[in-house]
């Protein structure tokens, strides 16, 4: 089979590197169609090994891996099947309308950091599929129970005993460090620019109390600062 560049459409996404391909393997082996591997690999024989183990189906062809690369030169890409997960009850972190997939992938990896794996995607996030979340994530999007929902009142419907903590600044919202979360809970940011639409400011407001010499912080820095401080590491 020849694959292409990744589109939102295709049925299949990629890993590029060693290492997320050496995680899709450990973690969802069953859902790895085929593992292209570069010549110039310097553990070929080591990852090959690893895959006849597991009866991956692998493909040695650097025609095929420079015709889907995002950079220059991969030396292994993933290929895997797309699938449809749930999140569990328990605590959750909400994103509403993310647009950058670099953030959206290191947000996942700082929510296996601090214990979270439950994430729900709300309205239009980014594809969570493309390789570039996949990229940022370093592995983490694995790990992770995802799931997407069209509305805040569709996921409320499907949660409703979670309380949700909206990320937001207001006036009226409560300073983190004097935040006491009371499970289940979800942890809700929104969009890079615009920030959470206007339905969230009905739920439990937070904000993050910073200096006044910037005007807000990195959404992925202030998504791992509120994972920190509510976080469910045992």
């Amino acid at each position: 089979m020849k694959y292409t560049k990744y589109k939102r459409e295709l049925e299949y996404s990629y890993t590029m590197g060693p290492f997320p391909t050496y995680e899709l393997i450990e973690k969802k082996p069953s859902i790895v169609e085929c593992v292209l591997i570069s010549e110039d690999f310097n553990d070929k024989d080591k990852l090959i090994k690893i895959l006849n183990d597991k009866k991956i189906k692998y493909i040695i062809s650097d025609k095929q891996i420079n015709r889907i690369s995002l950079k220059d030169k991969e030396y292994v890409i993933g290929v895997f099947k797309k699938e449809n997960t749930t999140v569990d009850n328990g605590n959750h972190v909400i994103l509403d309308s993310i647009d950058n997939m670099g953030n959206l992938g290191t947000i996942m990896r700082s929510m296996m950091g601090f214990g979270y794996k439950n994430l729900v995607l709300i309205s239009r996030t980014c594809d969570v599929y493309n390789p570039k979340v996949i990229r940022a994530s370093m592995g983490a999007f694995f790990k992770l129970n995802i799931q997407k929902f069209d509305s805040l009142e569709d996921y409320k419907k499907a949660f409703p005993e979670n309380n949700i903590y909206s990320f937001l600044l207001d006036d009226s919202a409560n300073e983190l460090s004097s935040v006491k979360f009371e499970k289940p809970f979800s942890l809700a940011f929104g969009n890079e620019g615009a920030g959470l639409p206007s339905e969230y400011a009905k739920e439990n407001k937070v904000y993050i109390d910073q200096s006044d010499d910037v005007d807000s912080l990195n959404l992925p820095i202030a998504c791992s600062i509120a994972l920190y401080k509510s976080r469910v590491i045992k």
